[in-house]
This record gives C-alpha cells, structure tokens and sequence, in this order.
C-alpha cells in the first residue's frame, strides 16, 4: 500500500474555479493557472494575464486558451507533496469542456510519491469553487480519503449553477453556438439562463426578454433548486463578470431568500472563462451538503 489511509489531503482546481482570494487562506487548495494566447504569446491565467485584459482587449483581438502545460501540472504537483501532502482531490474544468483532467489523469500514473484522484466536476467557474472549497471543509474536519472520495461525487451531483451572458457573441467565436441560435438571441434581446447537464454539458434551463429580468430569473432557479430537498443543509453561490453591483444586489436578494445557508462565496471570473463568454456575466447557484 502506497500510503497511509488517513494521510494529509490536499485539493487542486484551476484558475477557472474564480474563488475569491480571501476564501482560501488556512485551506489545502492549489491552484493551477490555466493557457491563453493571442496568436503570439502564450500566458498564464491570472499570472501573465487578468480578466480585465481580455476584456479591454477581446474586442479586437481574437483570444484562444489550451491545456495546462505539462510543466505547471508536475510543478503544483511536487510543490503539494514537498508541503507534505500525500494525497490529492482534483477538481477541474468539466471534462465535457476541457482535456485538462484526462492530463492529469495521465500524468497522475507517473506519480509515486501521491495518490491522486481526478473528479470530473461536471461544472465551470464557482460551480467547481465552491466544489474545492467544501471538499476542503471535509478535509479540515478529518474525513478520511476513502469516505472523502465519495462525498465529493455527492457534491458534484448536488451542486446546481445557473448563469446568464449579456451577449453570446463570444461563445459564437468559440463555435460553441451557431449563427442562427446568436442572431435571434440578440434580435429579440433573449438571454439564456444556462446550467450544466449530468455530463458537464452547458444547456439552456430558462430564457428570460430582456437584461433586466436576469437577476430575478437565476434567483427563482436557486429557488427552485433548493425546494426540491427542504430541510437539507447547503452553501450559496453567486459570480459576476464585470458587473459587480449587479452581484451586490444578486447576493442581497438571495441571501433574503435563503437566509439559513451554511456559506455563501462569491467568485469573480476569470481570464481563460472570459475568453469564451465575454463580459456581463451573472451567475447564481446551491451546493446542498
């Protein structure tokens, strides 16, 4: 047996899980910077480059992201193990989106020095936050790696995200959508209500006409979400895009309606996210524990 069963347990996310900083002194999670490039250079999400730089120069420039690369993954992966750290949660972009976990899934074979076990999270940005930052909670309370394991697939089938984009424009440039589905949103101002299916897979779980009915719109999501197990404990969630007084009033209005939450983090989205969504994103969502 490599390890001992009750070894120390660390959490490694990207830089795609938008937790905000001040929620992770004291916790075991490492973050992996996720690639972007602009035809020329190559950068680091968060490190080499922001959000707010893909914001002011996405316009005119046409921004593409890639894996990890096989240097940062090894480097986070010694820097948890020489920190004495034995075993490993990682939670990543949702496969359905990303090849990142299938890397580490790889290189996690060459590792003799720890135990790793790669969780797809079915979800992006703050969904997979607030994923790392339980699953932290978990460790912190001494949950072994064997039960540890299982409650973090509970996680992931028990956390709901909704989100909602100003534009799809961006998304477009990706091919994630067609021109039809773009050109008759904007014409007749629709804004998708976005979640993720049961493989990861972004879907559309409402349409509102008009910005103005967002808000009330991802708040009546959650709503929904959280009356369908009354009395089960849970974690809120809320992230902006370059609107963050519309977060402020998003993260009052659900606080007022659900006021018993165990947490409530905020996330802020990041530079490799905003690639492929644009600015003016709102998101709300519930983890139940």
């Amino acid at each position: 047996m490599l390890h001992e069963q009750n070894g120390r347990i660390a959490v490694l996310t990207d830089t795609n899980c938008d937790l905000n900083p001040s929620d992770l002194p004291g916790l075991p999670i490492y973050v992996l910077p996720l690639r972007i490039n602009d035809g020329e250079k190559e950068y680091r999400d968060g490190i080499d480059i922001t959000v707010e730089d893909v914001y002011r120069r996405q316009k005119d420039e046409n921004f593409h992201t890639s894996l990890p690369s096989q240097e940062d993954i090894s480097s986070i992966l010694d820097q948890i193990h020489q920190d004495g750290f034995s075993q490993v949660i990682v939670l990543l972009l949702s496969d359905a989106l990303s090849s990142a976990s299938n890397l580490l899934r790889l290189l996690s074979r060459e590792r003799d020095d720890l135990e790793i076990e790669v969780v797809n999270s079915r979800s992006a940005s703050i969904g997979v936050g607030v994923l790392a930052w339980q699953t932290a909670q978990y460790i912190l309370s001494g949950t072994p790696f064997s039960l540890l394991k299982e409650k973090v697939q509970s996680l992931v089938r028990e956390t709901e995200v909704f989100f909602s984009l100003d534009t799809l424009e961006y998304l477009k440039r990706g091919g994630r959508i067609g021109r039809v589905t773009e050109f008759v949103g904007t014409l007749l101002q629709i804004k998708p209500i976005m979640s993720f299916d049961e493989l990861g897979v972004i879907v559309t779980a409402a349409k509102v006409r008009g910005s103005r009915l967002v808000r009330r719109h991802l708040i009546e999501c959650v709503r929904k979400t959280a009356a369908r197990f009354p009395g089960r404990p849970y974690n809120l969630v809320v992230c902006e895009g370059g609107v963050p007084e519309e977060c402020d009033r998003l993260t009052e209005e659900l606080k007022a309606l659900l006021p018993d939450c165990k947490a409530l983090l905020r996330g802020r989205l990041d530079a490799t996210l905003a690639v492929h969504l644009g600015p003016h994103l709102l998101g709300a969502g519930i983890q139940f524990l």
